[in-house]
């Protein structure tokens, strides 16, 4: 009975083994697949102080299943700088099989050994965990011991570039020229205008009464001048109104004149006030030339007698008929015209003078050259101007430019690409422009496997990817002098807008792709192919191109 009990507690062990060793390899396939749901990457476990840490989160999950990744404005000691969106991949062997991939810009300030804490990624009520990665954030050395301090260099002052003299002295001359004209036309304008019209004869005769007045008052005795004064006041009042013969006239020869009037009709004139004139001119006759004398009360009473006189012959005078409407609207008319036609000849003349101005001065430079200094060309001030010599990326790409090169970033679905992790990109005008230069410095890693031939496709699809178009390529292998190889890339394309609507201006460009221990660094520059100016700029920039050599190179080279 013993042994009977013996063998079956021996079997149900053996039985039990065959049936737990199946279950147990089943529970880790079906475990299997959803510890592998979730995958963490670093692109690098070293980094410098403020650069972008990439951290890469992969989550395998089926079509339905309802994905949540990881928010927060720091992931443990890093601070998150940039959120990516997510990229997602199709299995290809299951098309209900899903690949998502989500990409963080980390970056740290404090040098030192950090942690990146796990982070937590939902799947549907399903909680995964990251890894845990520590990461060495290293400082740039700066030397201060090998290399000499020096004291901040005073300002300096920078020459004026003396360009050509002569348009100052055509544009001068030209304003010479309408000075004068102006300054003859005013003086002609001077000479030609009309005298102010005078008063009419009875306005000006009370203004003289009034003045005669004032100064008998002021001098009383001075009857000879007084009389002076009286006498031609009527003789010019006769003289304007009556007869034009009265300022030459002796006191006679007037009274005389005076009746013939009367007696023909011409006027109204009185003879009593024929009678009173006489008298007041004889009296006046016999003080300034026969040294007659006045007396205060007789000045007074022939100053009345003066004033009565001109009111009489001022109503003796007959009025004048009407003037016409009709004729006055006509010598307006005229008077308009005139003054039209004197316009028009001044637009013309000064017009005349400008086209033939402008005529001799597009003669002398050119019409191009013309054209430029005119309506300004943005090339030929680049050309002219001031031009920067600068460093570009890691390891530094060195060149002369019109313009500063300010660090773009571009982004792109495929991770592989260029302007990815290590790559800087550093740009002046866009494509769209007549002129373009880009530089970028890719840091190659030693595990990573660079072919300058793939850097160069690459340049070329990131330059389709800015709008780039009938792209023709030719390229060369070269070597520079410090012995780095190189692949030139030269060719036209047009350029397309962001509306897809693609120009009619071709553009020719040049690339340079350098391969070195350190990394791969490329230089484009692309212009508009009808440009007078941009082939000079081109070579100007392609010839300032130099590299910096790592200094792991160096070492290798040292004999």
């Amino acid at each position: 009975m013993t042994e009977r009990k013996h063998r079956s507690f021996a079997w149900g062990s053996i039985r039990g083994r065959v049936l737990f060793g199946p279950l147990l390899i089943f529970s880790l396939l079906l475990l299997t697949p959803l510890r592998a749901q979730v995958q963490a990457s670093l692109d690098t476990t070293q980094m410098r102080i403020g650069e972008e840490l990439e951290f890469l989160i992969q989550v395998q999950a089926d079509s339905t299943d309802f994905v949540m990744f990881p928010e927060g404005k720091s992931f443990g000691a890093f601070e998150v700088i940039r959120s990516y969106a997510v990229d997602t991949l199709r299995d290809q062997n299951n098309k209900y099989r899903w690949e998502l991939r989500k990409k963080y810009g980390l970056t740290q300030f404090d040098s030192g050994y950090h942690r990146l804490s796990k982070q937590r990624v939902m799947i549907n009520d399903s909680a995964f965990d990251t890894p845990e990665f520590d990461v060495a954030v290293l400082t740039i050395p700066v030397d201060t011991t090998q290399q000499q301090i020096f004291a901040i260099k005073p300002s300096a002052q920078v020459p004026l570039e003396k360009g050509p003299i002569w348009p100052w002295l055509g544009l001068l001359s030209l304003l010479a020229l309408g000075g004068l004209f102006w300054f003859w036309r005013r003086k002609k304008s001077e000479v030609q205008a009309p005298p102010p019209p005078p008063l009419p004869p009875y306005e000006q005769a009370s203004q003289r009464f009034e003045k005669v007045a004032l100064q008998g008052a002021q001098a009383p005795h001075e009857f000879k001048a007084l009389y002076t004064e009286l006498t031609d006041l009527l003789k010019t009042y006769i003289h304007r109104e009556i007869d034009s013969r009265a300022l030459e006239s002796t006191t006679e020869e007037l009274l005389d004149r005076l009746e013939l009037h009367r007696n023909a009709g011409h006027f109204v004139i009185e003879i009593q006030t024929i009678s009173s004139l006489g008298q007041i001119l004889r009296r006046a006759d016999l003080i300034k030339f026969a040294k007659g004398q006045g007396t205060p009360q007789q000045w007074e009473m022939d100053l009345a007698q003066a004033k009565t006189i001109i009111e009489s012959l001022k109503a003796g005078i007959p009025q004048p008929e009407p003037e016409d409407e009709q004729e006055a609207l006509d010598a307006a008319a005229r008077a308009e015209l005139l003054l039209r036609q004197k316009r028009k000849r001044r637009i013309v003349f000064s017009s005349a003078f400008l086209v033939v101005a402008l005529a001799s001065y597009v003669f002398y430079v050119g019409p191009q050259e013309a054209k430029d200094q005119i309506f300004g060309n943005a090339m030929k001030d680049m050309a002219q101007g001031p031009w920067y010599k600068s460093e570009y990326g890691v390891p530094a790409v060195i060149l002369e430019s019109p313009e500063i090169l300010v660090r773009k970033i571009y982004k792109h679905p495929d991770q592989d690409s260029l302007s990815a992790k290590g790559t800087a990109i550093f740009e002046a005008f866009t494509l769209e422009d007549d002129f373009y230069i880009a530089v970028t410095s890719t840091e190659a890693h030693p595990q990573e496997n660079w072919d300058i031939a793939m850097a160069l496709n690459r340049s070329l699809a990131l330059l389709e990817e800015q709008g780039a178009r009938t792209l023709i390529v030719k390229d060369e292998s070269f070597e520079t002098p410090e012995g780095i190889k190189g692949l030139r890339a030269y060719g036209s394309f047009y350029v397309a807008s962001t509306s897809g609507r693609v120009g009619t201006d071709p553009h020719q460009y040049e690339l340079l792709v350098f391969d070195q221990q350190g990394g791969i660094q490329t230089v484009m520059v692309a212009f508009v192919e009808d440009n007078r100016f941009a082939q000079g700029i081109k070579e100007r920039i392609i010839n300032s191109v130099s590299l910096e050599i790592p200094q792991t190179q160096q070492k290798a080279e040292a004999p």
